[in-house]
């Protein structure tokens, strides 16, 4: 797995093969929650594609569901266990060498 993009604070794209996923921090005001998402096949074409603005706006379209009470979007592709743990892994590595 690798973390291939970044908006500081926001979200996290990772690859591992030719899976991808999205790990995204929503600020509803009082609390930040943070979700790490499997991303569709379309959205992965969509990256792709058209790179990071895509994640941009999926970012923007999951952030604007959950404000409106609609955490579907996030509930139903949320990754196991096991890959959130590889994200988690993958994130503190990559901090790790950004700060050697």
């Amino acid at each position: 797995m690798q973390l291939i993009e970044q908006e500081f604070h926001f979200w996290e794209l990772y690859q591992n093969n030719d899976q991808y996923y999205l790990g995204i921090a929503v600020d509803m005001s009082s609390v930040v929650s943070c979700w790490d998402l499997v991303l569709s096949a379309q959205e992965i074409l969509d990256y792709q594609n058209m790179g990071r603005e895509s994640v941009n706006d999926l970012a923007q379209r999951i952030i604007d569901a959950a404000y409106k009470g609609d955490f579907s979007m996030m509930e139903s592709r949320v990754a196991s266990a096991q890959i959130k743990a590889e994200m988690q892994m993958t994130y503190r590595t990559w901090r790790i060498n950004q700060n050697a």
